[in-house]
């Protein structure tokens, strides 16, 4: 599928660093897909394909290790010749798209601990199949 991808936004990112040495690990991260109307210049665009914004909220622990992010981070995109609903798109479709926002969390997190820490963390995070049929996915 071809696509118009507009720049990633991190619309919030926040860093905490625990006190507690019984922390337990959370990975919490939610992909949700859902069709937007063009404005402005775009709108002219429309008839090329419909519009989407990925939205990528996250909440994460990593197991033995003594920080907490969260934050939401989001692209607006455009699939061309696709005129359906977000229903309508297959996981690896969805998984494509939103895999950027992904690690933007990640390269976030690294560059993030490399300052506070002084030792970067990697988080590593891959699709996991998803029991429902709604558009959320975990990572």
């Amino acid at each position: 599928m071809k696509s118009n991808k507009f720049p990633i936004i991190v619309k919030n990112f926040h860093y905490d660093l625990l006190d507690s040495a019984e922390v337990q690990g959370n990975q919490n991260i939610q992909v949700s897909i859902q069709e937007v109307v063009p404005k402005g210049e775009a709108d002219k665009q429309a008839e090329q394909g419909q519009f989407f914004e990925i939205s990528v909220p996250f909440d994460v622990t990593p197991p033995e290790e003594m920080f907490h992010v969260s934050g939401l981070i989001s692209r607006y995109i455009q699939i061309i010749d696709f005129h359906g609903h977000a229903s309508d798109l297959d996981p690896e479709a969805l998984e494509r798209f939103s895999r950027p926002l992904v690690e933007y969390i990640e390269t976030l997190t690294y560059s993030i601990t490399s300052v506070a820490l002084n030792r970067g963390v990697q988080l590593n995070f891959h699709a996991a199949p998803s029991d429902d049929d709604d558009e959320d996915e975990d990572y």
